[in-house]
């Protein structure tokens, strides 16, 4: 469990694991420069549970440093993750083991999340797999059915986790400790996660998931995944050039074969240009960095008329500086966005 200045969650945090059906765990709780009372409510909620609870402390390295430190000192033949400031559903890790059992030629089980406001308590996504009952891209790879384990062995399952997401994160997840043997998580603070499954595959790792929620994902001011970065525009815009950053360094960690670096550069391009240029500094009023990135974007994927469409009409709309023609080339701009781009989100 990494946490750093999460004190208010980890009673909570503390019941989930208690409250697991599988029992047999050691828990290792990683403080990452905390200045909160971390330290004694952990040895608090310790006294609680019959199981072993270790307790690390270190200057501030960000959730991958946290989660290597802990990695360090695992001695299991499996290793879980749980974010100090989410709940496990019982049945996780059970669930995940069973799975890892029965198909010994699988590293890494994960499920779904269910994502709630932890303010409000309204559930904001049922099953992340999903939305309005369409699955994400890296749903529809093919996979074998093992029980209820989907075991993904589609070919293009390296583009997809490049050009995509597999919403497999480190805390809905359970993995073989052999992962971790020859790779680390890469030190980002955000999409750690997600560059670590292109990482995990190109090893030669298999992923299996299972179709039902087995986290309670907390979405509040201070998430730092870049799909519920919260706050300023500077956090979101910092948060989204950390995405970035962590696929754009891929090719310095692995060797990646031509359709991977097409998948790389048509990413990057999108991630670029409609959700950091568009979503972000265009639509928060920051032009010339906006034009700046859509012109970068359009260096890495020249092919995407929209992409030409959308930085022609904002490079007119921002040379010509009048009210008229600005809701004229507004009107024309608004209908080259791609649909699953939104005004100021971060949705992939």
């Amino acid at each position: 469990m990494p946490t750093y200045n999460r004190a208010r969650f980890l009673h909570d945090a503390f019941e989930s694991i208690s409250a697991q059906t599988f029992t047999d765990w050691e828990l290792i709780v990683v403080d990452d420069g905390s200045t909160d009372n971390t330290r004694e409510l952990v040895n608090k909620l310790s006294a609680t549970v019959a199981q072993p609870v270790r307790f690390i402390y270190q200057a501030n390295q960000g959730p991958a440093g946290a989660r290597n430190a802990g990695l360090a000192v695992a001695l299991s033949e499996y290793v879980a993750f749980l974010d100090s400031d989410d709940c496990w559903l019982p049945h996780h890790l059970h669930d995940c083991i069973q799975s890892l059992d029965a198909n010994p030629d699988v590293d890494w089980v994960y499920g779904a999340d269910r994502r709630v406001d932890h303010a409000t308590g309204r559930v904001l996504t049922e099953n992340s797999f999903r939305q309005a009952d369409r699955l994400y891209p890296c749903m529809n790879i093919h996979t074998r059915l093992s029980g209820r384990l989907h075991i993904i062995d589609d070919p293009r399952a390296v583009c997809c986790a490049i050009l995509h997401d597999y919403y497999c994160g480190f805390q809905k997840s359970v993995f073989r400790s052999r992962v971790f043997s020859r790779l680390r998580i890469p030190p980002y603070r955000v999409g750690e996660d997600q560059a670590f499954v292109v990482l995990a595959m190109k090893e030669g790792y298999r992923l299996g998931y299972l179709d039902d929620v087995h986290l309670e994902y907390h979405v509040h001011d201070g998430n730092l995944s870049a799909t519920t970065l919260s706050g300023a525009v500077d956090k979101k815009v910092d948060g989204f050039r950390e995405l970035i950053r962590a696929f754009e360094e891929l090719p310095t960690r692995v060797v990646l074969n031509g359709d991977e670096r097409r998948a790389l550069r048509k990413r990057l391009s999108r991630d670029y240009f409609w959700h950091l240029g568009y979503g972000l500094l265009w639509q928060h009023g920051r032009r010339q960095e906006a034009l700046e990135t859509y012109r970068r974007a359009i260096r890495l994927w020249p092919w995407s008329l929209a992409c030409w469409k959308t930085y022609l009409l904002a490079a007119l709309r921002t040379r010509l500086g009048k009210a008229a023609d600005q809701d004229k080339v507004e009107g024309m701009l608004g209908r080259s966005v791609p649909e699953n781009v939104d005004h100021g989100t971060l949705r992939k």
